[in-house]
């Protein structure tokens, strides 16, 4: 009998401690709350730490990589504040451990630099935002010899956040060891980006990411679904149109969850509500002011041009063609992104959140790009679906005098020709697949100063 007790107690134990191995592990805490909806959306979680970097080894790659990193996690575009340990866009989520993830200010805070002042615009593309050069960094950091549970903990004791005996013990003896297997697993799932342009910041492609979900072998093939981030203010403005560059879907609801989901979210993790609080919130977030004086005069000369071109035919809120596509047989732009949106996709997408209320039910095939408004549009630079012409007066110039290749990730704001003006940093070849800035003519043959007129209205939107 005594021998059953025994075998029934060691049994119960070993049960609890699996569990508790398994808490310790996988089981995710609460998501931090914040009450302010602004710090929220800087801060706030959207569910995407469940694969995220263990936090305690993050913190300190920029101490034991410092040559690498001499800026820090600003290198890759990320944007600090006063105060604030964590860069706006990244949170921070015990999942076993503590995980740093993404949300929605990550690729939608940006800054411009005017006067040497910097000026921090919320709901704007993060253009100088490289994600593919961090993630690269991070599984780069995760196989270098440098980076050992010593380095990790003497690097915290340096930057005066020592670790306590617990914390050691689990980093060594569980954020470790399991840091090689998820590095190898991320590595194997961005496998397909070594085939293709590099996307260089503030654009992504998360068509390949989702390819790469399903199974459907983005590394046997090249086509590319490079696009820049877009703005995400006045989404009340949108709501009776087609979201995405190539207009695939209608509902905001599932534009939101599949950026959540291509951000590293998890469909059973997924904070939905705090996904609806900031999409409630931006419903009616401003875009921002131009933030030099206008001439009343020449910005009304420039409406009449506008006009007469017809762009408010297919700009101006209260149109019918808003928010719809049009085709490239007209638009004449780089067609990568939207043919890689095939009919496959769209079956594909059918079976998102099957298991869940939010299934996906609104995703189609398009010919084209979606007529967006231009709210702000002097913050939303470079131009085009895939980023490949650097400022709105190069998007006036015919094709063939638009720059061939030129730097962007940069700030600092070119007031005359609106863009950033940018002399170094990652260059943008659009010679290569998905990167041509061809098309959209509107305004290519007006006169030189019709077209300054222009683009004093155009700083006004």
């Amino acid at each position: 009998m005594k021998k059953l007790l025994l075998i029934v107690f060691f049994a119960l134990l070993g049960s609890a401690l699996f569990l508790e191995y398994k808490r310790l592990t996988i089981k995710p805490w609460p998501a931090t709350h914040f009450e302010d909806v602004v710090e929220h959306f800087k801060y706030g979680s959207i569910g995407a730490e469940v694969d995220g970097f263990p936090y305690a080894i993050w913190r300190e790659l920029p101490t034991i990589f410092a040559g690498e990193l001499p800026q820090g996690y600003a290198g890759f575009g990320f944007l600090g504040e006063e105060g604030r340990d964590l860069p706006i866009g990244v949170s921070v989520r015990r999942i076993g451990v503590d995980r740093v993830g993404f949300n929605c200010a990550t690729c939608h805070v940006s800054t411009y630099e005017i006067d040497g002042a910097r000026h921090l615009v919320l709901g704007a593309p993060n253009n100088a935002l490289d994600i593919q050069a961090y993630i690269r960094f991070l599984t780069g950091a995760a196989q270098d010899p440098r980076l050992t549970p010593d380095a990790v903990i003497e690097a915290a004791e340096a930057n005066g956040r020592p670790l306590g005996w617990f914390d050691r013990l689990v980093l060594r003896r569980v954020v470790f060891p399991r840091l090689a297997e998820e590095v190898a697993t991320l590595e194997a799932r961005l496998a397909w980006m070594d085939g293709r342009p590099p996307h260089g910041p503030g654009r992504t492609d998360a068509g390949n990411f989702w390819r790469e979900r399903w199974g459907l072998n983005p590394s046997g093939d090249s086509r590319v679904g490079v696009v820049d981030f877009p703005s995400v203010w006045n989404q009340r403005l949108r709501t009776d149109g087609w979201f995405h560059w190539d207009g695939n879907n209608r509902s905001l609801d599932e534009r939101n969850i599949s950026a959540a989901l291509a951000g590293g979210a998890a469909d059973w993790l997924l904070e939905r509500r705090s996904i609806e609080r900031v999409s409630d919130w931006l419903m009616a977030f401003p875009s921002p002011d131009w933030p030099l004086p206008l001439d009343a005069d020449r910005v009304a000369q420039g409406r009449a041009i506008y006009e007469r071109e017809g762009c408010d035919t297919c700009h101006d809120p209260g149109s019918p063609s808003l928010g719809q596509v049009t085709s490239l047989a007209i638009l004449g732009t780089d067609p990568q992104r939207t043919d890689l949106f095939d009919a496959e996709m769209v079956s594909y997408f059918s079976d998102v959140g099957e298991k869940y209320s939010w299934r996906f039910h609104n995703y189609r095939t398009t010919d084209g790009y979606a007529n967006m408004p231009l709210d702000g549009i002097w913050m939303r630079a470079p131009y085009l679906h895939n980023g490949s012409v650097p400022t709105l007066a190069d998007l006036l110039s015919p094709p063939d005098t638009r720059p061939v290749a030129f730097f962007r990730g940069c700030t600092v704001l070119d007031t005359d020709r609106v863009g950033f003006t940018c002399e170094t940093g990652f260059e943008l070849d659009t010679t290569l697949t998905g990167n041509g800035n061809g098309g959209h003519l509107w305004g290519t043959d007006l006169p030189d100063a019709e077209k300054a007129l222009l683009l004093d209205y155009l700083k006004s939107l």
